[in-house]
């Protein structure tokens, strides 16, 4: 389950370049938000980071962002707005002070005319302690009782726009781009992650034991194995990708299954003990490459039939999924395919047994009392195999994605569920899984469910916070919402609410 960084052309003849991946731009390492050079909003002054910049626009222009915010109750769409306003409209700094109404509020200008660190800076973290005192009390309690009713919303909201912004700023700027060099709109909307973490990342599946659990997961090599060889005739001398090829296992099954040919693609270490079983295995039309796809000149440019295992825990932790995408958009011929064509994404509610072992252990750990932990334990999803005879409850198909229409912001998502008690008990936990569908002429598909054969993926176990006693026929209402994580691309943030209680997770 990896994705894909430099040109190789043959599989014997590929050389990693560990130094090009270190030396990626100083920029990126010190995150979304700083470090990119600044242009001011009002001269043609550059600067290192954006810190700078502001201080510049407080210092010789008079603007100070903290003043703006109070004085139109600027939020961070607000913000990007007036970006784009000064940009579209070349007011100067003295025209912005004297005006009285927000005159950016068009929707207009959400879209920017070119990518920019103050687009995507962080207007939030702009703290408005201090009341100003020039305000009545009156408007001063007026406001704070709206943004009151507000503020709940606001919270769970804010993080999840943010993210969606970013993709979609990331979108507009190569459709400009496409526009202008008459290249593919999509080919440059790649989301990033901090090259730090990513590198951790791939080198995990450079480790022999990954690679162990997951070939020894029988549910999930034998689905590939089936789909694949049971529907030979749609890979019966075509041209196939295999995106995060690891041990290259699918590439030697889509081989089996008739393709003409083959190319496996990984970024991890993985991929040159793959070569060496390829050949030993004598599998002539299978290339593997080592890199990252999204960097990656392939020896075809196009190809009739996409593969990949890159599901992960609750399905989407590791973001893998954008690699696909990515590769539809730009590696895959009209009226070809993706395997698995289609995930779907379930909830389903559990009593407290694993809650106590897990929860309540904390509160007497050898006679101490080790509690501040708990929380701890709650925040952190558990991956765990349920036992069916602890379920609570029916289960509720919360999201479904399909792989030729799916984008970059399937992690977003909000679902109200009603989960129907099937048991009398005490409900302490809501577990995720996924089901993997290939729909081809002969289905083959395999499930995470509780009720079905164990997977290396386990399940995903939600625990709330204090159990609540239900009956059998009682109907569990709640939403559960997913987003990216901020921080960590491959990371999510799952919030539960239910029982009158929100729960925050991060799986990670």
């Amino acid at each position: 389950m990896e994705s894909t960084d430099q040109k190789v052309n043959e599989s014997t003849e590929i050389s990693s370049d560990e130094e090009a991946y270190d030396d990626i731009d100083d920029d990126e390492e010190m995150g979304e938000d700083e470090g990119e050079s600044t242009t001011c909003l009002f001269c043609t002054k550059v600067f290192p980071e954006i810190d700078q910049a502001i201080e510049h626009l407080n210092k010789d222009h008079k603007v100070d962002l903290l003043q703006l915010k109070k004085k139109f109750q600027m939020d961070q769409y607000a913000f990007i707005k007036l970006i784009n306003y000064i940009r579209a409209v070349k007011i100067s700094a003295e025209q912005l002070l004297l005006t009285d109404q927000p005159l950016w509020n068009d929707e207009k200008y959400l879209k920017p005319l070119e990518y920019e660190p103050w687009l995507c800076y962080d207007y939030e973290a702009i703290k408005t302690d201090a009341p100003d005192t020039n305000e009545c009390v009156p408007e001063l309690m007026r406001r704070l009782a709206e943004q009151g009713k507000l503020l709940q919303q606001a919270s769970e909201d804010m993080e999840r726009m943010r993210n969606d912004y970013k993709a979609l700023l990331q979108k507009v700027h190569s459709e400009d781009e496409a526009g202008e060099k008459g290249t593919s709109s999509t080919s440059n909307s790649i989301l990033r992650n901090a090259p730090t973490l990513d590198k951790e990342y791939f080198k995990s599946y450079s480790h022999f034991g990954i690679h162990h659990e997951m070939l020894s997961d029988k549910v999930r090599t034998n689905t590939y194995r089936s789909a694949l060889l049971k529907n030979h005739k749609y890979l019966s001398g075509k041209s196939v990708l295999d995106v995060g090829c690891g041990t290259g296992i699918l590439s030697i099954f889509a081989s089996q299954a008739g393709a003409e040919s083959v190319v496996g693609i990984d970024n991890s270490e993985i991929v040159y003990t793959a070569m060496d079983i390829v050949r030993k295995n004598n599998v002539k039309n299978v290339k593997l490459v080592k890199g990252l796809l999204e960097d990656t000149e392939l020896p075809e440019p196009k190809y009739d039939v996409i593969i990949s295992e890159w599901m992960g825990y609750f399905l989407l932790y590791e973001a893998m999924l954008d690699s696909i995408i990515y590769a539809r958009e730009n590696h895959l011929k009209p009226n070809g395919i993706i395997l698995p064509n289609r995930c779907t994404l379930h909830l389903l509610g559990i009593n407290e047994e694993l809650h106590g072992q897990h929860v309540e252990f904390w509160s007497d750990v050898y006679g101490v009392n080790m509690s501040d932990l708990r929380k701890r334990s709650i925040e952190e999803p558990l991956m765990e195999v349920v036992n069916p005879e602890h379920i609570l409850t029916e289960s509720e198909q919360i999201a479904n994605f399909d792989m030729m229409t799916v984008d970059l912001s399937y992690p977003n998502f909000t679902y109200e569920f009603n989960l129907k008690c099937t048991q009398t008990g005490k409900l302490a936990a809501f577990v995720g899984y996924f089901d993997t569908l290939f729909e081809l002429e002969n289905k083959v598909m395999f499930s995470t469910s509780p009720d079905e054969t164990p997977t290396h993926w386990k399940q995903t176990v939600f625990f709330i916070d204090q159990p609540q006693a239900v009956q059998k026929g009682d109907v569990i209402s709640g939403k559960i919402s997913s987003r990216r994580h901020h921080g960590d691309v491959r990371a999510l943030r799952v919030d539960i609410e239910a029982f009158g209680k929100h729960h925050k997770y991060t799986v990670d």
